[in-house]
């Protein structure tokens, strides 16, 4: 039977762990992903408890989405050690509060004064070292706290720093570390690099992942029209519900907060996928 959770800005983001958690098993959820306006190391004591006490009874599941204003490779040293700061933070909490895997986008080239479609391949290059070594400083921590980094594949257009599934395949080659892997995202592939292909070139190195619907051809770098409700776009998710139960990974459902109907959207995306899959 498939695990599912969902992105807790998927039901309007909601001001408190415990109640994510709450809405989840009142719904049948197995697990939570935790994202903004919730910080791990913000999370109360009494929700520690909580979420604790949830896992062991209950066998909740929890991921965490670092903030996707993050901007781990940029060109401003700043810049980057603020996210660094920050994540390391988080890993500590999340080893704490038991939480699996932490997702983090690779992030857009920034040069200060450029523009991200500005800058050039030289500067890309330099960016792609400035995130290597940022992930192998976090990967340290994420070992001691026994929490998965899992770099996000994001769209492949001008501006991003990954721009094909081999160069995150071959990011995460290069920090060689267990603690760091790949959260495969199955709307952005979709957009950027295929589905299928995705999950050949990525392998092993996945390590969750998350799901939502796309409309328009595949590979076209498409990027407003993704996280919809599943059923409503055109992604074919066989090949995800094997990748899913082969691994016994979470499927994190990742549709869009601007749903009208956003809560019972996630409910008919489960339910949808828990029909196809098991």
């Amino acid at each position: 039977m498939t695990t599912f959770s969902f992105a807790t800005s998927a039901i309007g983001s909601p001001p408190s762990a415990r109640l994510a958690v709450e809405w989840a098993i009142e719904h049948d959820f197995g697990g939570v992903e935790f994202n903004g306006p919730i910080r791990l190391a913000d999370v109360s004591t009494d929700d520690r408890m909580y979420l604790s006490e949830m896992a062991n009874e209950r066998g909740m599941r929890y991921t965490h989405h670092f903030p996707v204003t993050a901007l781990p490779c940029s060109h401003d040293r700043a810049t980057r050690e603020r996210d660094l700061t920050g994540l390391i933070s988080e890993i500590n909490a999340a080893g704490e509060l038991g939480v699996e895997v932490i997702v983090l986008h690779p992030g857009k080239v920034d040069v200060p004064g450029l523009e991200f479609e500005e800058t050039s391949e030289k500067q890309r290059a330099e960016a792609m070292s400035f995130l290597i070594e940022f992930m192998r400083t976090t990967a340290t921590v994420a070992e001691s706290a026994q929490v998965v980094i899992g770099l996000e594949n994001m769209h492949y257009n001008p501006g991003w720093l990954i721009r094909a599934h081999s160069e995150l395949a071959e990011v995460v080659d290069a920090i060689d570390s267990p603690a760091v892997g790949i959260t495969f995202d199955v709307g952005h592939a979709w957009g950027s690099g295929g589905v299928d292909a995705g999950i050949e070139a990525f392998g092993n190195r996945i390590r969750h992942v998350q799901v939502h619907d796309a409309r328009g051809p595949e590979g076209a770098g498409k990027v407003r029209d993704q996280h919809m409700e599943i059923g409503t776009g055109v992604i074919d998710f066989r090949s995800t519900g094997d990748l899913i139960r082969s691994k016994s990974f979470v499927a994190t459902l990742e549709t869009s907060a601007r749903i009208v109907d956003n809560k019972d959207a996630v409910i008919r995306s489960r339910d949808l996928l828990q029909t196809l899959w098991d």
